[in-house]
């Protein structure tokens, strides 16, 4: 047999030399599997000697897999005989609640599953090993599918056919064929693949749920479909992984135990001529009586042109693009309105809130769907890992708003001590439990309401915290789920105070913003940032954008702005 290096240098012409730089590659390439391998697990029922994939991605031991591998299958109904009483209904569970996994190490551990996407097939799980944190797993992070390349290389790794009884993977290797594949799912609701990777990689039954790894190591897919025609259940070349970036927007929810819910414009869209234009646009076929954009002026014959920053090219991409975003996300739809006469108007833009396409996941009222506190604690350690990582600690912070008519409202930190201050009034907290406004030079006792906006500044700004200060905010914080702040997932922290108390960080650890209850106006407000850009959500319906944000660290407040002024 003929090693791939000599029959490299065999079948091409070679340089001097490039023998050994095939070497030192391949030298690469098996280094970085080496290191990734131990974090691929297999992942099955309890009852059940089948299952599929899955992989570690952080060292507490959350494990992605897919939705279908942890699905619970329906039991046979007996017939009910006459005369028995109806039963009880039960809860609507679709995942199993616990399953086996084998890791590579040959040991089986126990698994619960915390949170589940169904309608793009995903599934997070904890093992029970690394909840306590006196264990902690081999993990590989997730990567940045965006980069992906049309023939880049990609290594896929899991448990086909279950052929590794001592649950060490099987690595295949290919080529990204394609990228931002749409593949639909079952009623266009459950099992969708909006956003996917098309690979060459060998991927096969058994394969669902394990990791596409990018030449790093790092994660850029799910591997959980492939196209089969009519060759029976193997593979054909045609493998699809959904994408890391997709699951990034859905990783709060299910890491906190949510039953994830996508979101939906409630309109078909059709790429067609329109009568009398020369080119194909993507025009509104049908829409839902109770429509939040047709309540905005969406009708149908408009022209889509515009979703958030991307240009409407065919319908499919407008489904890609709807697709990896949750429920509720705040989106910008550009249209053009047609004219009776033909043709279409000037284009509109309108800002609203994706409505739910639900999946069945729901079905319980009243229920928060949320895992367990110890797990959502645990859930809070991993997804702050990288809050105040290699910043330094600051006594202090300026924090300026300033709105789109030059409106300006200013936070002030010193210590302990904050002052915040919108032009007219001027509320100063000098310590716990303490503080005093300026109204028109008069120094008076704050109301109840008034410190409480002081306090829940001073406990929930994470701007005006750095470093181990900032990372200490969140020590007995729980994951409350998932938010997009203008556009980019971040993670919802619940910190101790009152239940609308909650800090938001970017999942590379960046502050994103805070949620509380404004006792002053009445209202449950949400403050994203994101660079200087400002979102204000009053009561998570109104939303109010054109503000800007600036920090700045130094030069620091001076301690005279804290001090009570002379009556």
């Amino acid at each position: 047999m003929i090693s791939l290096p000599l029959f490299l240098a065999l079948a091409f012409p070679q340089e001097p030399g490039s023998l050994e730089a095939v070497r030192k590659t391949q030298a690469q390439r098996t280094a970085v599997i080496a290191k990734a391998m131990p974090s691929v697990c297999s992942v099955m029922a309890l009852n059940s000697p089948g299952g599929g994939s899955g992989v570690i991605i952080d060292p507490r031991g959350f494990v992605v897999s897919n939705f279908h591998v942890v699905q619970k299958r329906g039991k046979k109904k007996k017939p009910r005989l006459e005369g028995q009483p109806k039963p009880k209904p039960t809860k609507f569970n679709p995942a199993n609640k616990v399953m086996k996994i084998g890791l590579p190490d040959g040991k089986l551990y126990l698994a619960d599953v915390l949170g589940i996407d169904p309608g793009s097939d995903l599934a997070i799980l904890l093992l029970r090993d690394g909840r306590d944190g006196k264990k902690t797993f081999p993990y590989s992070p997730l990567g940045d599918s965006d980069k992906l390349l049309v023939g880049e290389t990609v290594f896929a790794m899991g448990n086909p056919f279950l052929l590794a009884t001592d649950f060490k993977p099987t690595l295949t290797w290919g080529i990204v064929s394609g990228t931002h594949r749409y593949q639909p799912g079952a009623g266009n609701r459950m099992l969708v693949y909006p956003d996917c990777i098309q690979v060459d990689a060998p991927v096969n039954p058994g394969n669902s749920g394990g990791p596409l790894f990018n030449e790093k190591g790092e994660v850029v897919g799910i591997n959980g479909r492939i196209t089969i025609r009519d060759r029976g259940r193997v593979n054909t070349g045609v493998g699809f992984a959904i994408a890391s970036n997709q699951i990034r927007n859905f990783l709060g929810d299910m890491m906190a135990g949510r039953h994830a819910e996508h979101g939906t414009l409630d309109l078909n869209g059709w790429y067609m001529k329109s009568p009398g234009e020369s080119e194909a646009k993507v025009i509104v076929q049908s829409t839902f009586a109770d429509s939040r954009a047709s309540k905005l002026g969406l009708t149908i014959g408009d022209q889509l042109t515009w979703f958030n920053n991307d240009k409407v090219t065919s319908a499919n991409q407008l489904a890609t693009l709807v697709g990896v975003l949750p429920a509720d996300s705040w989106i910008t739809l550009g249209f053009r309105p047609h004219k009776e006469n033909g043709g279409f108007a000037d284009e509109r833009r309108i800002t609203f809130r994706l409505a739910k396409l639900d999946t069945g996941s729901s079905r319980n009222d009243g229920d928060p769907r949320l895992a367990p506190e110890k797990e959502r604690r645990v859930a809070a350690v991993a997804l702050s890992r990288n809050v105040g990582k290699g910043e330094e600690k600051v006594d202090g912070a300026t924090m300026t708003f300033t709105g789109p008519g030059d409106e300006k409202i200013t936070v002030q930190r010193l210590g302990q001590k904050l002052r915040w201050s919108n032009g007219q009034i001027t509320l100063v907290r000098t310590g716990i439990r303490q503080g005093f406004k300026i109204f028109k030079g008069k120094a008076v006792k704050v109301t109840k309401e008034e410190q409480s906006k002081l306090e829940r500044e001073f406990l929930l700004n994470c701007f005006l915290w750095r470093g181990e200060d900032r990372r200490n905010r969140l020590k007995e914080a729980t994951v409350e789920g998932g938010v997009l702040a203008l556009g980019y997932p971040a993670i919802r922290f619940r910190v101790p105070g009152p239940s609308e108390f909650e800090m938001f960080f970017f999942q590379g650890g960046s502050p994103a913003g805070y949620r509380y209850r404004d006792q002053l106006r009445k209202q449950l407000v949400d403050v994203m940032v994101h660079g200087e850009d400002v979102w204000f959500v009053a009561d998570k319906k109104t939303l109010t954008k054109g503000w800007k944000a600036k920090v700045s660290y130094d030069p620091l407040p001076k301690p005279e702005i804290f001090a009570r002024p002379s009556q």
